[in-house]
């Protein structure tokens, strides 16, 4: 079975020379969805009409903000207009092969989003050894990781987030876009003029469904779908799938589906092998529970689409509770999960 666990992403060029940033943005809600006849080779020429002129002439680099596989992220301040943006570096020589295709798609498809709760791509520069991606500084952290933070979090906050995850997805679904690899370190936490912001992160395994039919098995084992692993054809359910499994966390504090190894954690998913018996349920409502019946479908076409999953009484807030709920766990999956992620640690 081919579960490719999650592979680190890489990004983009712009064609346009740089300007601020916020000007020369366009929403991708005033165009059409990609062509389902898109060429090719159209794309990855746009998407290496980058800017070859120095970062430096127009931005600051400042501190390390984040480290990768294959990049390193850096504060950058643009030099006319003093905004804070996040600049990923990656160098060349690690995005070789399919490694480079990852990068192409990513850029080519993150300059066309344009949504509240999806990390923003705002211009690509190049250089002989290096690609500098200018993005949307987020100052919050992974999801779980605030949520751990926080020490007391209830079923109405867990609607709240659910709810703008879902929003992106229904809106990344109606443009073509799968997101194929929804995971918690792909969700980022901010909080803005006190409410509680998120943000999707790294479209790496993202693919436009009018370009080809979507075979490859990619993502994290632990929230892939079945028709992922068994490497049949698939479509955009399978990011529904992938939004069960992280609803379930939020509520509990563990996954759906665990095991000691990679063959009994497929076969569990396979099976569709979870419940809702643990103590730490007891003070879940149904209507979240049921939710979660909607999501965790072996059938794809039974499963929940984005629009119907946004349309739940629950993920609409309705009566939901202010109790603290029992996410005891937590903080151990996401200690266990980060030691899998990065092991040297």
């Amino acid at each position: 079975m081919g579960g490719c666990v999650s592979a680190q992403k890489n990004d983009h060029e712009s064609e346009n020379p740089p300007v601020k940033p916020a000007q020369t943005t366009k929403s991708i809600v005033e165009e059409p969805p990609v062509s389902s006849t898109v060429d090719q080779k159209g794309i990855e020429d746009e998407i290496f009409a980058v800017n070859n002129e120095s970062i430096e002439k127009y931005y600051d680099l400042g501190k390390e903000i984040g480290r990768g596989g294959f990049s390193i992220v850096y504060e950058g301040t643009h030099k006319e207009s003093k905004e804070k943006f996040a600049v990923k570096c990656i160098k060349k020589t690690m995005v070789e092969g399919d490694d480079i295709k990852l990068l192409k798609r990513e850029i080519h498809i993150m300059k066309k989003i344009n949504h509240p709760n999806v990390l923003k791509l705002y211009e690509v520069f190049e250089s002989y050894e290096e690609f500098f991606l200018v993005m949307e500084l987020v100052t919050g952290k992974e999801l779980f990781d605030k949520i751990v933070e926080k020490g007391q979090y209830s079923e109405a906050s867990a609607s709240n987030i659910v709810r703008q995850i879902v929003s992106a997805v229904e809106y990344l679904h109606q443009n073509g876009i799968a997101h194929r690899d929804l995971k918690p370190e792909n969700l980022l936490s901010a909080e803005v003029d006190g409410q509680e912001i998120i943000k999707i992160a790294d479209f790496g395994f993202s693919k436009n469904f009018g370009e080809e039919k979507l075979q490859t098995s990619c993502g994290s084992p632990g929230y892939v779908a079945p028709e992922v692993l068994t490497c049949d054809n698939y479509d955009m359910s399978v990011d529904l799938w992938s939004i069960g499994v992280i609803i379930y966390i939020l509520l509990c504090g563990y996954p759906p589906f665990y095991a000691e190894n990679a063959p009994a954690l497929f076969k569990k998913i396979m099976e569709v092998n979870y419940d809702f018996d643990d103590p730490s349920w007891d003070d879940v409502s149904e209507a979240a529970k049921n939710l979660i019946r909607h999501l965790l479908v072996k059938d794809p076409k039974k499963r929940y689409t984005a629009q119907q999953c946004l349309q739940d009484p629950w993920v609409q807030g309705a009566g939901v509770s202010e109790k603290a709920l029992k996410l005891k766990e937590l903080k151990d999956y996401q200690s266990v999960r980060k030691l899998n992620i990065n092991p040297e640690q």
